[in-house]
């Protein structure tokens, strides 16, 4: 049996924090229950995307029992000056992006394109302000909706291991 090493997912890390990364937020489906289901490794978009977020930060880390990075389930990262296979991927949110919206789902893109004229200092777009989604690396349904409100600034982070 072969296996992916360690220094492959290592390199495979490194070329995914080098890229264009956007966390895009949806809606769901609306016929889902309380507990939406598990989300679709053939997915290649969110069912219902209402805005898409630039990264704010993306660091190397480590699994770390005293990290200073609290992850949900009790798990905890320390940032490492040199490349793992693991990555904190961080968005943050200005108020009134994603605005009185329900999010119920999430992923995260690889090389979005955004379309051309828009300002470069501009990081949420509408799904009609880009031009090509990119890749889906990552999709979440979330059990818990979060909403985004004009007075609520938002943030997301994740570790993602390779």
């Amino acid at each position: 049996m072969a296996v992916l090493t360690y220094s492959a997912r290592t390199l495979w890390a490194s070329y995914i924090k080098s890229r264009n990364l956007y966390l895009a937020i949806g809606t769901g489906d609306e016929t889902w229950e309380e507990i939406p289901p598990s989300p679709d490794y053939e997915a290649t978009g969110l069912i219902n995307e209402i805005g898409r977020k630039k990264i704010a930060r993306a660091f190397f880390v480590n699994e770390d029992e005293n990290g200073e990075i609290d992850m949900p389930g009790g798990r905890r990262y320390s940032y490492s000056d040199t490349p793992t296979r693991q990555l904190y991927l961080h968005f943050l949110f200005d108020y009134g992006e994603g605005l009185s919206t329900s999010i119920r789902e999430i992923g995260i893109f690889i090389d979005t394109e955004i379309k051309a004229g828009l300002p470069e200092t501009q990081t949420y777009f509408l799904p009609e302000e880009i031009e090509n989604p990119g890749t889906l690396i990552l999709i979440e349904n979330l059990e818990t909706a979060d909403t985004f409100t004009p007075n609520k600034k938002g943030s997301y982070g994740t570790i993602l291991t390779i």
